[in-house]
């Protein structure tokens, strides 16, 4: 099965890529597997398999991250953290909204609306004692939506925006040698299971691109091979596509259509952020739109890459929003709790509604 399920990421990758997709390789690999999950024959990725996609990914994104552009990002750091913790602040909002509209208890209701990784919310919820399954499906289904919509938004934005920081993602520099990419993949997994061993967000994200941006920041600039980003792709797009199955949409369809109708209200409140991040940091309109969309780090900083837009800018927008989201979580919830908007009891939640 797990060839069946590489072999069609593959080919929806291929199909995709001949019609002119953005993302093709993402898009078509998830619309492939999605499909073959809800009909039961898509193979669960392999962990090595996911490790590998999100390796070459944070790598690929971490090379941006020159001294030049190191320099440009740090004037732009106080709008970064202003969007991350209006983030926060509409995070909270959603666990509301939900908590509202279905039975489930505020720990889950609070995950399942915060904007952060699917594993890391997922975790942290069942360690809090809510459903950490739900939780996965609610983020799978808020990624998977910003990623087949935001693409093509972002390309009609570009059409009347200009890049400003010096840091468009357009190819600026010679691929690495093999040799090179092998040290650095290496140096991805060690920073990574470093990160891990720390309790970081995302590790396994967020080591790579430390790891590639102390190479291209120290070193010397470089790009990771096309074939290898055209394999991350479809690994990550495989597993988000496999998450999807009749079973767990039946299990929870309250959540699911919720779900849906609150990552419709984040993406129009993320257009008013975008507005903010155009004028306060200068950036162009497609790249404020993706550095603040509800979306995953690895998805939307692959977005603006592939896109040609400013790459390491969206990617610390995202970066600096995880962090803040992860490190006020348990904080905002006790909060929330002492002060009544959420509660424990499903019951009362749903008597409220």
């Amino acid at each position: 099965m797990v060839p069946v399920s590489l072999g069609a990421g593959l080919a929806g990758g291929l199909l995709f890529d001949s019609i002119g997709t953005p993302l093709p390789y993402l898009l078509g690999s998830l619309c492939a597997c999605a499909l073959l999950s809800l009909n039961g024959w898509c193979a669960q990725l392999p962990k090595p398999g996911l490790r590998l996609g999100q390796i070459t990914i944070g790598l690929a994104l971490g090379l941006y991250f020159t001294a030049d552009v190191v320099e440009a990002l740090g004037g732009i750091l106080p709008w970064i953290v202003f969007s991350g913790l209006l983030s926060a602040l509409l995070g909270l909002t959603g666990a509301l909204f939900l908590q509202r509209r279905t039975a489930l208890d505020a720990n889950t209701c609070f995950f399942s609306a915060v904007i952060g990784g699917a594993s890391d919310m997922a975790n942290q919820a069942a360690q809090a004692g809510g459903r950490g399954d739900l939780v996965a499906l609610a983020h799978t289904i808020r990624v998977s939506i910003v990623v087949s919509i935001a693409p093509f938004l972002a390309i009609t934005f570009s059409e009347f925006s200009l890049q400003t920081l010096g840091a468009s993602s357009a190819p600026r520099s010679i691929s690495l040698d093999p040799g090179t990419t092998g040290l650095l993949l290496l140096a991805g997994v060690a920073v990574a299971l470093v990160a891990q061993r720390l309790r970081l967000p995302n590790p396994w994200v967020l080591g790579p691109i430390l790891a590639g941006g102390l190479f291209a920041f120290a070193i010397r600039e470089g790009q990771l091979n096309s074939p290898l980003l055209i394999l991350g792709q479809i690994l990550l797009g495989w597993n988000l596509g496999q998450q999807f199955s009749t079973k767990a949409i039946k299990d929870a369809p309250i959540l699911s259509v919720n779900v849906v109708l609150l990552t419709l209200a984040y993406g129009l409140v993320g257009l008013g952020m975008a507005m903010l991040a155009h004028w306060g940091a200068g950036l162009s309109w497609a790249s404020s739109f993706i550095a603040t969309t509800p979306g995953g780090i690895a998805e939307m900083a692959l977005t603006a890459k592939l896109l040609g837009l400013e790459s390491p800018a969206v990617t610390a927008f995202h970066v600096v929003r995880l962090i803040i989201i992860v490190t006020s979580s348990h904080f905002l919830i006790r909060l929330c709790l002492r002060k009544g908007l959420l509660v424990h009891d499903p019951k009362d939640a749903h008597s409220n509604g």
